[in-house]
């Protein structure tokens, strides 16, 4: 699916003024549409950030459209109004009066919903669900390839829209050949299902940067296809991706679909950072080692040690205060405020609070609950 904007204008977009107007670095390319000898068709993104591309068809007569693939980043959701206001700004000499009011944070989530509704869908007909704005021609989603992160059709929408993004931006994403693309196109004409739904079996909490909270839910189905990745990962057949080493370690934390064992969970994050993941599993391996986690004992040691393997705010945060408090010797105060001061220009708001509290004199470090995460918290992840 797409999410479409028109603008009536018998003039052609100038697309390096738009850029320009947005103020972005965005890349694009563009080709003479098909149909109609006067009609551009360009194809914008996002270096580094967008997971698939914006389409603008300008045409003399028939007006200019924006369109985005439904299966776009969340940062794109983003830029979508403002792209679309630029472009009314160009052509017809002013913005779009509530285009901001109409593409907020609501639709968004409302928008990533419909999407991965409709790839449930497709999924759980054993079809391939074809994005419809690739960086990549022909690109596809299909039960194989999300198990191969432990998520199905059966999964929770962020975890599905996630790992979808994961898998785009890291060039995992299938591609099909253009005879395959029009065989499976006719395949689902007629295509109609009920939207497969999630059930859940346990949630684990997740802190965002700023301080806002999401939930991370999984299903029965989520389990067995993580235990079928951990047990080919250890026996050699298949190693996994860190971020999916990770979820697995968050099973054996939080007892969800297995029995809660520490050190179990350890190992798995452990792996994890072996396997690539520098973001979620150094802090929840410093977690497990602050908190103590049956039959794991405390060690702050420990922790400090998986800490600072990490690249996250959160991370650094943790290390200011195991300096500040002298977990592996001596109390380093000094150093420990430039652990706060890196955590804090990252917007971590634990690390903002620490500095404003050495800033009242106080000498006590905020608390904070458990921090959980997974590869699939949706587009804003810290």
């Amino acid at each position: 699916m797409t999410h479409t904007l028109h603008i009536s204008s018998p003039l052609n977009v100038d697309l390096p003024r738009l850029i320009a107007s947005v103020g972005l670095p965005l890349e694009y390319a563009w080709t003479q549409g098909a149909d109609f000898p006067d009609e551009k068709i360009y194809y914008v993104w996002q270096p580094e950030i967008s997971t698939t591309v914006f389409c603008i068809e300008t045409h003399p007569r028939n007006g200019t459209t924006l369109s985005m693939d439904g299966l776009a980043a969340w940062e794109d959701y983003r830029l979508f109004p403002y792209l679309a206001d630029c472009l009314s700004a160009q052509l017809c000499g002013k913005g779009i009066a509530d285009i901001f009011k109409r593409y907020n944070e609501a639709w968004t989530a409302e928008a990533i919903g419909e999407a991965v509704a409709y790839v449930k869908v497709y999924l759980s007909l054993g079809k391939r669900y074809y994005l419809h704005n690739p960086l990549v021609p022909f690109q596809f989603i299909d039960n194989e390839l999300l198990a191969t992160v432990g998520t199905s059709y059966r999964s929770s929408t962020p975890r599905i829209f996630g790992y979808i993004q994961y898998l785009l931006r890291h060039h995992k994403v299938k591609t099909a050949t253009e005879v395959g693309f029009e065989t499976d196109g006719e395949e689902v004409l007629e295509l109609e299902a009920d939207v497969p739904q999630h059930v859940s079996i346990g949630r684990v909490k997740s802190w965002q940067t700023d301080g806002s909270v999401t939930w991370q839910s999984f299903s029965q189905a989520d389990v067995e296809l993580l235990l079928d990745i951990a047990r080919r990962h250890e026996s050699g057949l298949r190693k996994a991706d860190g971020v999916v080493l990770n979820d697995i370690g968050t099973l054996y934390q939080e007892g969800i679909g297995v029995k809660q064992d520490g050190r179990r969970a350890a190992y798995w994050f452990g792996q994890a950072i072996e396997h690539g993941d520098l973001i979620y599993a150094p802090s929840n391996l410093g977690d497990i080692h602050r908190k103590g986690c049956p039959p794991l004992p405390i060690s702050l040691r420990d922790a400090f040690e998986a800490y600072a393997l990490g690249q996250d705010p959160y991370a650094h945060y943790r290390i200011g205060q195991g300096l500040e408090e002298g977990w592996t010797g001596q109390p380093d105060p000094v150093r420990a405020v430039e652990w706060f001061k890196r955590a804090a220009a990252a917007g971590h708001h634990l690390a903002i609070r620490r500095l404003a509290q050495s800033s009242e004199s106080s000498p006590s470090a905020p608390s904070a609950s458990v921090r959980k995460a997974t590869a699939a918290t949706p587009p804003p992840s810290s």
